[in-house]
């Protein structure tokens, strides 16, 4: 657009030396031409930004990761004279939908239509505005453009996969009544808080025989006071220094490990706590597969945003948490030896920990001689630590470590 303002100037400049050293009635003609050219031209594009209309169209607005959606555009040119120069500009080319949602220029004749359509697919999870950003109308002469931004937006929810685990080699810690006993917890056996799975050891007086026939297996009540340890699911929520797409993976996978043990617990009707840092500590508790879907969305949602490292939220849950003797899943793309140490000292205290680890070096191709050497000691402690690449298969690491 400079370029095109600079060569109007140079020819306005030539039409005035032209009528200065020549007169005459051709170029005065010139000049006048010269002159008039661009007040047409801004009318004609002034008339257009007013007169243009566009529909947009978007056939899911909920979709899981990797579902194709359907979009399209269309814009109306419904006067006798030229749309010269339109650019459509889309929100989110740049990222999620990159390669696919590129901008696109044109011009419309009169009277015509134009339409786009896009299948696009949502590679990453997340909420995302998709459609039209800005169009822009430049002038025939292409020395001003009008830009018209949508007063309403239209927006994509992506939801991460759900993998469904058939088994999990993870331990949870879940304890049978016998080894509740061992504690010396008193119980109140007026009242019984949830249903589990019966475990070897759990008395037959506390089979919960009608929903057991109901369900097919066999389910225990367990009361009030009774010594039952919840699994707690630990988030790291901290940002990875790579590029958008690199960290999404990382990221989608990371949520996706957690989601299906979460899954597996709950439908296993194991109780768990996960724990995560977002603004401050939460904590939320659940335990049985009705309260998944709560858990599902919130994760669906969640942005690694977090700048307290998980070594610092390991440490103090630890703190907070000393008399809780449990089994801990520790989820994170950030391997260090800080976070080894904090990890070996929740161990000594009497933790069972598991580690599940996003490798990021996998993208980046470059896996650190000191990630492996911290997996290894790690396993020498004693401490499971499943290893995930990002071209890996969840439902597989999990089940057949």
């Amino acid at each position: 657009m400079v370029k095109n303002r600079i060569l109007y100037s140079i020819l306005y400049v030539l039409s005035l030396l032209f009528i200065y050293f020549y007169g005459g009635k051709i170029p005065y003609m010139l000049f006048y031409t010269v002159f008039l050219l661009p007040f047409i031209s801004i009318a004609i594009t002034s008339i257009a930004f007013v007169r243009f209309k566009y529909i947009q169209e978007i056939d899911k607005r909920n979709v899981v990761k990797g579902e194709v959606i359907n979009y399209t555009f269309s814009i109306n040119n419904e006067d006798f004279f030229l749309y010269p120069y339109i650019k459509v500009n889309f929100y989110n080319n740049d990222t999620i939908f990159a390669n696919q949602f590129e901008a696109r220029c044109f011009s419309l004749l009169p009277f015509k239509k134009k339409t786009f359509s896009h299948k696009l697919c949502c590679k990453y999870r997340g909420d995302f505005l998709i459609g039209v950003k800005s169009i822009e109308l430049e002038d025939f002469l292409g020395i001003v453009k009008f830009v018209h931004e949508p007063v309403s937006t239209k927006s994509v929810t992506v939801y991460p996969r759900l993998v469904k685990l058939d088994s999990l080699k993870l331990k949870t810690d879940y304890l049978s009544e016998s080894h509740a006993l061992s504690n010396n917890r008193l119980e109140n056996t007026m009242t019984f808080s949830d249903i589990r799975k019966y475990i070897y050891g759990d008395s037959m007086k506390r089979i919960h025989w009608k929903l057991s026939s109901k369900m097919n297996e066999l389910l225990v009540k367990n009361f009030e006071g009774s010594s039952q340890v919840s699994s707690v699911i630990m988030l790291d929520l901290n940002k990875n220094s790579y590029t958008f797409e690199q960290n999404s993976v990382i990221e989608d996978m990371l949520i996706e490990a957690s989601i299906a043990v979460i899954n597996y617990c709950l439908s296993n009707w194991i109780p768990i706590n996960l724990i995560y840092y977002k603004k401050g500590f939460n904590d939320i508790e659940a335990k049985n597969a009705l309260q998944f879907e709560g858990i599902y969305n919130i994760l669906s949602g969640i942005k690694f945003e977090n700048d307290m490292s998980i070594k610092d939220v390991l440490n103090i849950y630890v703190r907070n948490n000393i008399l809780q003797r449990t089994s801990l899943l520790l989820f994170t793309s950030n391997l260090n030896y800080e976070l080894y140490d904090e990890i070996f000292k929740t161990k000594l205290i009497g933790y069972d920990i598991n580690v599940v680890y996003v490798c990021p070096e996998c993208i980046a191709n470059n896996v650190s001689s000191e990630v492996n050497n911290i997996l290894n000691e790690l396993l020498e402690i004693g401490v499971m630590v499943y290893r995930i690449k990002t071209e890996d298969d969840i439902k597989n690491v999990l089940e057949h470590r």
